[in-house]
Protein backbone atom coordinates (compact mmCIF):
# COMPACT_ATOMS: atom_id res chain seq x y z
CA UNK A 1 0.00 0.00 0.00
CA UNK A 2 1.42 3.42 -0.97
CA UNK A 3 0.43 6.36 1.59
CA UNK A 4 -0.07 9.62 -0.06
CA UNK A 5 -0.60 12.42 2.34
CA UNK A 6 3.02 13.50 3.56
CA UNK A 7 3.69 13.91 6.94
CA UNK A 8 4.26 16.35 9.66
CA UNK A 9 8.65 15.89 10.02
CA UNK A 10 8.51 16.55 13.81
CA UNK A 11 5.90 13.52 14.38
CA UNK A 12 5.94 11.20 11.54
CA UNK A 13 7.22 7.43 12.82
CA UNK A 14 10.91 8.48 10.28
CA UNK A 15 11.74 11.32 12.48
CA UNK A 16 14.90 10.45 14.42
CA UNK A 17 16.55 12.21 17.30
CA UNK A 18 20.32 13.59 17.07
CA UNK A 19 21.07 11.08 19.66
CA UNK A 20 19.73 8.10 18.74
CA UNK A 21 22.21 5.34 17.21
CA UNK A 22 20.98 5.49 13.19
CA UNK A 23 20.88 1.81 11.44
CA UNK A 24 20.21 0.98 7.60
CA UNK A 25 19.82 -2.32 6.75
CA UNK A 26 20.04 -3.56 3.57
CA UNK A 27 18.36 -6.95 3.13
CA UNK A 28 16.75 -9.27 0.43
CA UNK A 29 12.81 -8.78 0.12
CA UNK A 30 12.31 -12.04 1.21
CA UNK A 31 13.57 -10.97 4.58
CA UNK A 32 11.54 -8.08 5.03
CA UNK A 33 7.98 -9.76 6.50
CA UNK A 34 11.19 -10.95 9.54
CA UNK A 35 11.57 -7.32 10.08
CA UNK A 36 8.09 -6.77 10.65
CA UNK A 37 8.17 -8.47 14.08
CA UNK A 38 9.46 -5.00 15.36
CA UNK A 39 6.52 -3.18 14.63
CA UNK A 40 4.41 -5.85 16.70
CA UNK A 41 6.90 -4.94 19.71
CA UNK A 42 6.36 -1.14 18.90
CA UNK A 43 7.91 1.66 17.47
CA UNK A 44 8.24 5.12 19.19
CA UNK A 45 6.58 8.26 17.79
CA UNK A 46 7.03 11.78 18.49
CA UNK A 47 3.36 13.21 19.26
CA UNK A 48 1.56 16.18 19.98
CA UNK A 49 -0.54 15.46 23.15
CA UNK A 50 -4.43 15.68 22.53
CA UNK A 51 -3.97 14.83 18.94
CA UNK A 52 -6.85 12.46 17.47
CA UNK A 53 -6.14 9.46 16.97
CA UNK A 54 -7.32 10.00 13.03
CA UNK A 55 -5.09 12.70 12.31
CA UNK A 56 -1.69 10.84 13.88
CA UNK A 57 -2.77 7.95 11.49
CA UNK A 58 -3.77 10.23 8.46
CA UNK A 59 -2.12 13.52 8.69
CA UNK A 60 0.95 12.70 10.96
CA UNK A 61 1.56 9.40 9.62
CA UNK A 62 0.40 9.60 6.10
CA UNK A 63 -2.15 6.77 5.92
CA UNK A 64 -4.96 6.96 3.64
CA UNK A 65 -8.40 7.53 5.44
CA UNK A 66 -9.84 5.01 3.63
CA UNK A 67 -7.37 2.95 5.05
CA UNK A 68 -8.13 3.53 8.25
CA UNK A 69 -11.96 3.54 8.03
CA UNK A 70 -12.30 0.28 5.77
CA UNK A 71 -8.71 -2.04 6.35
CA UNK A 72 -7.82 -1.05 9.86
CA UNK A 73 -10.71 -3.03 11.66
CA UNK A 74 -9.69 -3.48 15.33
CA UNK A 75 -7.89 -0.33 17.60
CA UNK A 76 -6.32 -0.47 21.01
CA UNK A 77 -5.60 2.51 22.47
CA UNK A 78 -3.76 1.68 25.94
CA UNK A 79 -5.64 -1.75 25.65
CA UNK A 80 -9.06 -0.67 25.36
CA UNK A 81 -11.18 -0.98 21.76
CA UNK A 82 -11.70 2.16 20.07
CA UNK A 83 -14.82 2.93 18.26
CA UNK A 84 -14.56 6.64 17.27
CA UNK A 85 -10.98 7.35 15.80
CA UNK A 86 -12.05 10.72 15.95
CA UNK A 87 -12.88 11.03 19.99
CA UNK A 88 -10.17 9.13 20.99
CA UNK A 89 -6.61 11.48 21.81
CA UNK A 90 -2.76 10.34 21.63
CA UNK A 91 -1.48 11.33 24.83
CA UNK A 92 2.14 10.91 26.59
CA UNK A 93 2.89 7.57 26.69
CA UNK A 94 -0.40 5.98 24.99
CA UNK A 95 0.24 2.51 23.05
CA UNK A 96 -1.58 2.50 20.28
CA UNK A 97 -2.07 -0.63 18.56
CA UNK A 98 -3.68 -1.88 14.93
CA UNK A 99 -4.85 -4.61 13.35
CA UNK A 100 -7.17 -5.95 10.49
CA UNK A 101 -10.39 -8.22 11.07
CA UNK A 102 -9.73 -10.51 13.85
CA UNK A 103 -11.58 -14.36 13.10
CA UNK A 104 -14.41 -15.84 15.41
CA UNK A 105 -16.67 -13.73 17.97
CA UNK A 106 -14.08 -12.09 19.33
CA UNK A 107 -12.88 -10.36 16.60
CA UNK A 108 -16.51 -9.36 15.55
CA UNK A 109 -17.01 -8.29 19.51
CA UNK A 110 -13.48 -5.77 19.13
CA UNK A 111 -14.29 -5.06 15.23
CA UNK A 112 -14.30 -0.72 16.12
CA UNK A 113 -17.79 0.60 15.69
CA UNK A 114 -19.28 -2.55 14.88
CA UNK A 115 -23.06 -4.17 15.99
CA UNK A 116 -21.37 -5.81 18.54
CA UNK A 117 -19.56 -3.15 20.53
CA UNK A 118 -22.22 -2.92 22.89
CA UNK A 119 -21.46 -6.33 24.44
CA UNK A 120 -18.06 -5.24 24.98
CA UNK A 121 -19.12 -1.55 26.57
CA UNK A 122 -16.82 -1.84 29.86
CA UNK A 123 -13.78 -2.27 28.34
CA UNK A 124 -14.04 0.19 25.36
CA UNK A 125 -12.14 3.03 25.44
CA UNK A 126 -13.51 6.40 26.74
CA UNK A 127 -12.47 10.03 26.16
CA UNK A 128 -12.44 11.68 29.89
CA UNK A 129 -13.56 15.14 29.67
CA UNK A 130 -10.33 16.78 30.47
CA UNK A 131 -9.01 19.99 29.08
CA UNK A 132 -6.39 18.62 26.26
CA UNK A 133 -2.68 20.88 25.63
CA UNK A 134 -0.67 21.04 22.58
CA UNK A 135 2.38 19.65 24.67
CA UNK A 136 5.26 17.41 22.98
CA UNK A 137 5.06 14.11 24.18
CA UNK A 138 6.06 10.73 22.71
CA UNK A 139 4.02 6.87 22.22
CA UNK A 140 4.20 3.59 20.89
CA UNK A 141 2.18 2.23 17.93
CA UNK A 142 2.15 -1.05 17.08
CA UNK A 143 0.64 -3.07 13.73
CA UNK A 144 -0.07 -6.44 13.49
CA UNK A 145 -1.45 -9.31 11.17
CA UNK A 146 -2.45 -7.73 7.67
CA UNK A 147 -2.02 -3.87 8.49
CA UNK A 148 1.77 -4.73 9.59
CA UNK A 149 2.07 -6.93 5.96
CA UNK A 150 0.43 -3.91 3.83
CA UNK A 151 1.64 -1.08 6.36
CA UNK A 152 4.68 -2.57 7.86
CA UNK A 153 7.59 -2.49 4.17
CA UNK A 154 6.74 1.20 4.18
CA UNK A 155 7.38 2.64 7.97
CA UNK A 156 10.61 -0.18 7.88
CA UNK A 157 11.69 2.07 4.38
CA UNK A 158 11.39 5.24 5.84
CA UNK A 159 12.50 4.37 9.50
CA UNK A 160 11.31 3.86 12.71
CA UNK A 161 12.42 4.62 16.14
CA UNK A 162 12.53 1.35 18.24
CA UNK A 163 13.84 0.40 21.89
CA UNK A 164 17.47 -0.84 22.01
CA UNK A 165 16.64 -3.79 23.79
CA UNK A 166 14.05 -4.75 21.38
CA UNK A 167 16.78 -4.66 18.64
CA UNK A 168 19.14 -6.41 20.38
CA UNK A 169 16.50 -8.76 21.27
CA UNK A 170 15.14 -9.42 17.30
CA UNK A 171 19.12 -9.45 16.01
CA UNK A 172 20.19 -11.75 19.05
CA UNK A 173 16.79 -14.38 18.09
CA UNK A 174 17.32 -13.79 13.54
CA UNK A 175 21.23 -13.93 14.04
CA UNK A 176 21.71 -16.89 12.14
CA UNK A 177 19.18 -16.33 9.32
CA UNK A 178 20.46 -12.77 8.86
CA UNK A 179 23.80 -14.21 8.12
CA UNK A 180 22.58 -16.62 6.01
CA UNK A 181 20.61 -13.94 3.86
CA UNK A 182 23.48 -12.02 3.95
CA UNK A 183 22.23 -8.74 5.25
CA UNK A 184 24.38 -5.50 5.45
CA UNK A 185 23.93 -3.06 7.92
CA UNK A 186 26.20 0.86 7.88
CA UNK A 187 25.77 2.90 11.46
CA UNK A 188 26.77 6.42 11.20
CA UNK A 189 27.82 5.67 7.20
CA UNK A 190 29.81 2.99 8.41
CA UNK A 191 29.97 -0.72 7.54
CA UNK A 192 28.39 -2.67 10.70
CA UNK A 193 28.38 -6.64 11.18
CA UNK A 194 25.62 -8.44 13.37
CA UNK A 195 28.12 -9.53 15.75
CA UNK A 196 29.40 -6.00 16.48
CA UNK A 197 25.60 -4.53 16.82
CA UNK A 198 24.95 -7.39 19.72
CA UNK A 199 28.10 -6.36 21.31
CA UNK A 200 27.06 -2.77 21.91
CA UNK A 201 25.34 -1.85 24.75
CA UNK A 202 21.97 -1.14 23.92
CA UNK A 203 20.66 -1.01 27.64
CA UNK A 204 18.08 2.63 28.20
CA UNK A 205 18.89 3.36 24.04
CA UNK A 206 16.93 3.89 21.27
CA UNK A 207 17.81 3.39 17.56
CA UNK A 208 16.75 5.05 14.26
CA UNK A 209 16.39 2.03 12.30
CA UNK A 210 15.50 1.81 8.00
CA UNK A 211 15.20 -1.39 6.18
CA UNK A 212 14.90 -1.12 2.61
CA UNK A 213 15.25 -4.21 0.16
CA UNK A 214 18.42 -4.41 -2.18
CA UNK A 215 16.32 -6.94 -4.43
CA UNK A 216 16.65 -5.37 -8.15
CA UNK A 217 13.48 -6.32 -8.70
CA UNK A 218 11.58 -5.84 -5.37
Amino acid sequence: MTTSAKPESNTRAGTPDLHLQRLSFSVDADMIPRFLKLLERGCKLKIKTGTPIRQLLCQNLGIPEDYVDSRIQTIFLNGKPVDDVDAAMAENGSTLALSAAMPGLVGITLRKGGFYASLRSNITYTQQQTQHTADAGNMVLKLFNLVAKELGPEFLARGIRVDGAALHDFIHRNIDDLKAAGVSIQMSNKKLDLTALLDLNWKNKEAFIQVASDSKDA
